[in-house]
């Protein structure tokens, strides 16, 4: 029997994908070529406000046309198409078509040709128990037949089941599916969450090094546990066990499993969240998941208690969720009391926060990583210690992920393996300082140090051993107009140093203060005189310092709760970018969003307020706690600020000669060119080179 071709729809955007372009350049053909002997196919329906088409047809007006960067045009259609014109946006229709691309990769032919009749058979003989798709399979009725024919030129398009798979879940994704949109891990997540898993099971004594075991214990986590599986080596005969639930995520997964061709077993979970994994698996799961996309951070916890309870010392599990959840501050007393007996449990080894920008839906949403483990009920309680690092913002490379995994792995061992273990990223703390500590658990529980130490002479040869060298070279080309106070600065033979610190370990210690600006109103900012207002205005330099002035009678009266900036504050903002300004003379209004940071002159610990602004100037992140800034020993402040002092003075004389020099060639190029300067004292030229002049009529 020879299956009918089905029709094959697709969306604009659907269009710029399987083109390789951008979205606004499928616009610009269909208006260019409008007019022109081969238009652009019209749309054949209207989906939701959008416009829909013929897939084929368009791919063969782009070959036809030369458009697009795919040569393989014509093929790749079917991956990039839809089965439906107007995208209806059930459910039932993608719960369908993914069960259909399960069945054929489980019977590893083509089902275009099946009838409604032997489809269905054929699910039940490949999902007996209906675990995965066979409800999916008979919920179409009579467009069963032909959504078999529409999965096999998408199979066929995508060059394979699986991708056919992942296909699907990728047009689920940018049509706004609530339960995968939100739960969607970006590569450098799920990449991490595979290498770390795969350690973990290598490197457990306990386990199989050529049988791992990998438990989803939630059942729904797909893109955490397809990751693994994929990572591992044909060579290596690794189980997947899947919790039981009936939920249409965990359904979902088990599909997906089966379209990847991955052999997974079943996890009896009981109503009360009960089951029992043996041997020595490693647990992986995310939340919140498909199956409960919005959870609360104690819904979130009681799970993970739930998971940590039901392991022994053979078990691992890697757990990923919102860093308000696992590391922050700020939880209900209820949360937090969950959170504690976790760690109480002693089964909890590491703690990494992990920067922004891995949840595809929320980018400005930080995730943590727990990683559980033996408990080492030999230690005593008082002795127990935890692994904690915090990654901050920057990009999880493939460099930073294998160091990461490195030292988390080696969080599972006993105190001699930690002590001989040399980490990047994670330090030990005592568990009971995380339990006893209020804010968040992967902040620097170390006080600052404030007392200077010797720069050994190895780093000295790699850091700053060039300084004297090129001070001397800029202070000979200055000659005489270097600053006097940077002559005096001269190389020293026993060199000090203060270590850089962050700034929220530094507030935390009391070193320096972050004040909150004032919200001014924009109509209270006109006066002629009064307190400067510094804004993120003033920071980014959209306004000049001092334009902006508000009356000191409005501020005591509309505002009596503003502060006045006291000499050497240094005002900032997190937002567009982090920018500085350093107030030397003080009595200025800041204005909110931008704020204060001010130093404590009676135990500054090394801060000066000029270097203190170059840093934050030079920051990516927009958390100011976590920007890491120099510091000076105590002896050097007084000093340093003076010599920057100097040379901000020369440099404020320079722009104001550089904005005289700029208005003097403005004003030459402009009489010159209107005729009322003249750069020969008036003497007429002659010949080839002299200037044609107007005269004023009558003029002899």
């Amino acid at each position: 029997m020879t299956a009918t071709k089905p029709d094959l729809f697709i969306s604009l955007s659907g269009i710029a994908r399987l083109a390789q372009v951008q979205r606004p350049v499928v616009s610009m053909w269909r208006s260019r070529a409008a007019a022109s002997d081969a238009p652009f196919p019209s749309p054949v329906a209207q989906d939701r406000g959008s416009e829909v088409f013929d897939a084929r047809r368009v791919a063969e007006w782009l070959v036809a046309t030369g458009r697009g960067n795919n040569p393989d045009v014509v093929a790749d259609a079917p991956a990039f198409a839809r089965f439906d014109a107007t995208s209806r946006g059930d459910s039932e229709s993608f719960h369908a078509l993914t069960a259909l691309v399960a069945l054929r990769a489980a019977a590893d032919e083509p089902i275009g040709a099946f009838d409604r009749e032997q489809l269905l058979d054929l699910a039940d003989e490949v999902d007996p128990d209906d675990t995965s798709l066979q409800s999916e399979v008979v919920a179409p009725g009579d467009e069963l037949v032909a959504m078999a024919r529409f999965v096999d030129v998408l199979v066929d398009g995508a060059y394979g089941a699986s991708a056919a798979f992942e296909s699907l879940l990728g047009e689920r994704f940018r049509e706004g599916s609530r339960a995968l949109s939100r739960t969607a891990l970006e590569p450098g997540a799920t990449a991490l969450v595979s290498e770390l898993a795969m350690e973990l099971a290598r490197s457990n004594p306990a386990a199989h090094p050529n049988q791992p075991i990998f438990v989803d214990p939630t059942g729904a986590c797909g893109d955490l546990l397809i990751a693994v599986l994929k990572s591992i080596d044909e060579s290596v005969d690794a189980a997947a066990i899947t919790a039981n639930t009936n939920g249409s995520g965990a359904r979902l997964l088990r599909r997906r499993l089966v379209a990847h061709q991955l052999p997974h077993a079943s996890l009896a979970v009981s109503n009360t969240g009960e089951f029992s994994a043996s041997g020595a698996p490693v647990h992986v799961a995310q939340f919140p998941h498909p199956e409960s996309p919005v959870m609360s951070p104690v819904q979130i916890l009681s799970e993970i208690d739930n998971i940590v309870l039901q392991m022994d010392d053979a078990q691992r599990a890697v757990v990923l969720a919102p860093a308000s959840v696992l590391t922050d501050a700020r939880l209900t007393a209820e949360a937090d009391a969950i959170r504690s007996q976790i760690l109480r449990s002693g089964k909890l080894r590491a703690i990494v926060r992990l920067p922004r920008g891995l949840v595809t839906g929320n980018p400005r949403q930080a995730l943590a990583l727990w990683v559980c483990g033996p408990a080492h009920e030999s230690v005593a309680r008082a002795d127990k210690w935890t692994m904690v690092a915090d990654l901050g913002d920057e990009p999880l490379s493939a460099g930073m992920r294998t160091d990461l995994v490195s030292d988390l792995t080696a969080a599972m061992g006993d105190e001699a393996s930690i002590r001989a273990h040399a980490f990047r990223f994670a330090r030990p703390v005592s568990t009971g300082a995380l339990l006893a500590r209020s804010g968040s658990l992967v902040a620097s529980t170390k006080p600052v140090v404030t007392v200077p130490r010797t720069t050994a002479t190895q780093q000295r040869q790699q850091v700053g051993a060039d300084f004297p060298a090129r001070l001397d070279a800029i202070i000979a080309a200055l000659g005489e107009e270097a600053p006097e106070a940077v002559r005096n600065v001269v190389p020293t033979d026993s060199p000090l140093s203060l270590p850089a610190a962050t700034l929220g370990s530094l507030a935390g210690s009391r070193h320096v203060r972050c004040l909150s600006g004032a919200r001014l109103a924009s109509e209270d900012l006109q006066a002629d005189i009064g307190y400067a207002v510094i804004g993120v205005d003033e920071l980014t330099g959209q306004v000049e310092v001092g334009a902006r002035r508000i009356d000191r009678l409005v501020l005591a009266a509309e505002y009596p709760a503003a502060r006045l900036t006291e000499p050497g504050d240094v005002v900032f903002c997190t937002s567009p970018h982090p920018k500085a300004f350093v107030d030397a003379a003080g009595f200025s209004v800041v204005r909110y969003p931008a704020r204060i940071l001010r130093i404590n002159s009676s135990d500054p610990a090394g801060l000066v307020s000029e270097l203190l602004a170059s840093d934050i100037a030079e920051q990516s992140s927009r958390e100011w706690k976590r920007w890491l800034v120099r510091r000076v020993v105590p002896a050097e402040r007084a000093g340093l600020a003076q010599a920057l002092e100097s040379v901000a003075s020369e440099r404020a004389v320079l722009a104001e000669r550089m904005r005289t020099l700029v208005d003097l060639e403005n004003l030459l190029v402009g009489g010159v060119v209107a005729g009322t300067l003249t750069t020969h004292n008036n003497q007429i030229i002659t010949g080839s080179g002299a200037a044609i002049i107007a005269l004023p009529e009558g003029t002899n």
